[in-house]
């Protein structure tokens, strides 16, 4: 059995929306409860990592007890304020890996394992869902990241080395995980200056850095799909771009609500009811239509 992790940090949506109450949308929460359940029943204890403000959110949504592990907010509580999140907004993945002891599964909140998969796992020491191709429109070359006055590049970093797409990530090996963390939070730390698009530092941090170091230190990555579009995929669903489209499109709002929602039923019935009165809480019942 391997233990995984959830990481939510609300600092970037409340640094977009100063004055508002946080919330998630329908359709991600609907993920987060298979993606915990479906976990738990074939591969694993779950944790997750998150700060007040989302432990109480959750906690007013009557769903903490999908995390069997616990929930851990003393992690995120502590990021330095040096450290501006709305920049890297999937900063605190990184916080709550540096923290976790390996073997560890990281898991988006939007993405669900359908099967066992602890039997591969168990050989690798970096496995993740896919690489990405560097399209340098996110994937900035060197001289065109951002970066803190003082800080330097590693001369040992391959920038050939295509990056990990890290939605889902196994990492066994602890001295890879805490080198990983180490370089991504040092690159983060005290990186001030905004990017045009909004996209490229994080990636930088989460999915480039770490391919870099896995070559440095020779450590093989394991990919499980070839393409993130490949049709023979039976394994993993990410939400991914399918959250704007369903943000855009109230019938594909529907749809999605109600396809996540018929599984969660067939699935795990003793949840359904609850996953019910979840969706009246976050004001959204109007998408509880199967």
């Amino acid at each position: 059995m391997i233990q995984a992790i959830h990481i939510n940090s609300t600092v970037p949506y409340t640094m977009k929306n100063l004055g508002k109450a946080y919330k998630i949308d329908d359709f991600e929460l609907l993920t987060t409860v298979l993606s915990a359940l479906m976990w738990r029943k074939l591969n694993g204890p779950i944790k997750l990592f998150t700060d007040e403000i989302g432990l109480e959110y959750y906690t007013s949504l009557n769903i903490c007890d999908l995390w069997d592990a616990g929930i851990d907010t003393q992690v995120l509580e502590s990021v330095s304020p040096n450290l501006n999140q709305e920049i890297f907004w999937a900063a605190a993945k990184i916080f709550a890996l540096q923290h976790q002891q390996a073997p560890v599964a990281m898991i988006d909140t939007d993405l669900i394992v359908w099967k066992n998969i602890s039997n591969i796992l168990s050989k690798q020491q970096f496995a993740i869902i896919h690489r990405e191709t560097i399209n340098e429109e996110y994937y900035l070359p060197k001289h065109l990241l951002k970066k803190a006055e003082n800080y330097k590049f590693d001369d040992a970093w391959d920038w050939t080395e295509l990056p990990c797409n890290t939605s889902f990530a196994y990492f066994s090996n602890t001295q890879f995980k805490d080198y990983y963390t180490k370089c991504a939070i040092e690159f983060m730390m005290d990186n001030h200056e905004y990017p045009c698009e909004m996209v490229s530092q994080m990636v930088f941090a989460e999915q480039r850095i770490v391919s870099m170091c896995a070559k440095k230190m020779n450590i093989p990555i394991y990919h499980f799909l070839d393409d993130p579009f490949q049709a023979d995929n039976s394994i993993f669903t990410h939400l991914w771009g399918a959250k704007q489209i369903a943000r855009d499109n109230n019938h594909q709002r529907k749809l999605l609500c109600a396809a996540l929602l018929n599984k969660i039923e067939e699935l795990f019935p003793e949840y359904y009811e609850k996953t019910i009165r979840m969706l009246i809480l976050c004001k959204n019942d109007a998408h509880v239509v199967v």
